[in-house]
């Protein structure tokens, strides 16, 4: 190993780390975090029902609480009350310690591929989204449970299966539907990416596994399988204490917000839309080397064809009602024009959105990728039934893991080549700071520019 790779393995994370807490932990320690629209379960769920927890450990009444997810977060802060006392300051530090987690995860993963300063590159759109820095400066669940499905998602894509790894994963997956049930979605696709390493499947396999380079035996799989059955197990204990898959008060006929009780069709069109917007300058910088792949042009069309039935198809009709609200492609939405529930601009983004998709699946085979290609498509499906089956599409939900399966797909294409010839560094690079570059103004305008300092 060379020394500026070295050197770039140690400096890379470190910068990365300390540019998040600059952007995270400072606003917290300097009382530059008031923003009350953003803090609103902050004030009214996640802060309350840790204190909660805190005054009545260990006998905590699980039952019905004021948040929709599981109580894994809200436990684990509720203990570091009980040590150190009820500081709110406390509790955004570690949720701040929650994003760092989630972006360590995140760029040690693309670093199995990628060099370190492209890994870097690659994980900035992720670090810099609004999304991401807001639920790192106030006590929300989110990057918590990005953070734990993304080590069960990176292992299956990134890592040579082994049995150390299958239970580092398997834990990762268990501890994920503690926090937030509805993370079961990623259990069964990377339950298929250890099974894809089992030697006598892995002969059979249409594409070429790159991470195999030896026989790997059943037990990876096996061990996931169990951790699969146990995280089932849970939420199916807090399914018959519940009633359902919320509490009851987030139930229809609750006096929360209802989380549960129908379908979001908007959900697909949604993600594609929103898909279309933040992969925009990977897909201009990239242009060369899709449009003069034959094998890419055909999944470009196959996408963009997936997209329009899925705009058309589904509704779409922006709304607080229909539970899409929240982030700006909603509200964007509701100022266009809507046919027979189909939001004009959704159906328009959808399109777009399953081009990209294409493009993004075509450049990944194209580059000796498939098995990558593949399972960031598993995942993609399962992310979008999971989320589907919820009454609300808050924008919240979607953009960090867009932005990670964007940041992760640049990094895989470091090496590779189509018939137009190798794909640069530089061009990759080019890509991420554009993404990146995209979310920073986006944080710049709906985050930093109207916080205010505490008063008081």
């Amino acid at each position: 190993m060379n020394d500026p790779v070295r050197t770039g393995r140690r400096l890379a994370p470190a910068v990365l780390v300390l540019l998040f807490l600059a952007a995270t932990l400072g606003p917290v320690l300097t009382g530059f975090d008031r923003f009350p629209e953003k803090s609103i379960d902050h004030d009214f769920h996640h802060v309350p029902v840790v204190l909660a927890f805190a005054e009545t450990l260990p006998a905590v009444d699980l039952a019905d609480y004021d948040s929709a997810t599981t109580p894994g977060m809200h436990l684990l802060l509720a203990v570091a009350v009980r040590m150190s006392g009820p500081s709110e300051t406390l509790l955004q530090v570690c949720t701040c310690g929650f994003g760092v987690l989630l972006l360590v995860v995140v760029y040690r993963c693309a670093a199995k591929v990628a060099t370190p300063w492209t890994a870097f590159l690659c994980t900035l759109p992720l670090a810099s989204s609004p999304y991401v820095l807001g639920n790192s400066i106030w006590v929300m669940t989110d990057n918590l449970s990005l953070a734990l499905i993304a080590i069960s998602i990176g292992s299956a894509i990134f890592c040579v299966a082994s049995r150390g790894r299958a239970v580092g994963s398997g834990i990762a997956l268990v501890f994920s539907v503690l926090v937030r049930q509805i993370n079961i979605w990623v259990s069964g696709v990377a339950l298929l990416a250890f099974l894809f390493q089992w030697d006598p499947v892995r002969r059979r396999l249409p594409f070429r596994d790159p991470l195999q380079p030896g026989h790997r035996g059943p037990q990876p799989a096996v061990i996931f399988a169990i951790a699969t059955v146990v995280a089932a197990g849970v939420i199916a204990g807090f399914v018959m204490l519940w009633g359902g898959l919320v509490p009851p008060k987030f139930q229809v006929g609750g006096d929360g917000v209802t989380h549960a009780g129908g379908l979001n069709h908007g959900v697909t069109p949604g993600v594609f839309s929103l898909l279309a917007v933040y992969a925009s300058p990977m897909v201009v910088v990239l242009l060369p080397f899709w449009w003069h792949d034959r094998r890419v042009r055909r999944t470009m069309v196959i996408g963009l064809v997936i997209g329009l039935l899925a705009g058309v198809s589904l509704e779409s009709v922006a709304g607080k009602e229909y539970g899409r609200n929240g982030g700006w492609l909603w509200l964007f939405a509701g100022w266009t024009p809507t046919i027979l529930g189909r939001s004009a601009l959704i159906v328009a983004g959808s399109v777009a959105g399953g081009a990209t998709a294409g493009i993004l699946f075509g450049l990944l085979v194209a580059s000796g990728r498939a098995r990558t290609a593949w399972l960031v498509t598993g995942f993609a499906i399962s992310f979008l039934a999971a989320y589907t089956v919820n009454s609300s599409a808050f924008q919240r939900y979607f953009d960090p893991p867009i932005l990670l399966a964007i940041g992760w797909c640049l990094a895989s294409l470091e090496s590779g080549r189509t018939t137009y010839g190798p794909i640069g560094r530089g061009q990759l690079r080019l890509a991420a700071l554009g993404v990146f570059s995209m979310q920073a103004i986006f944080a710049l305008l709906t985050l930093y520019a109207k916080m205010r300092w505490a008063e008081g």
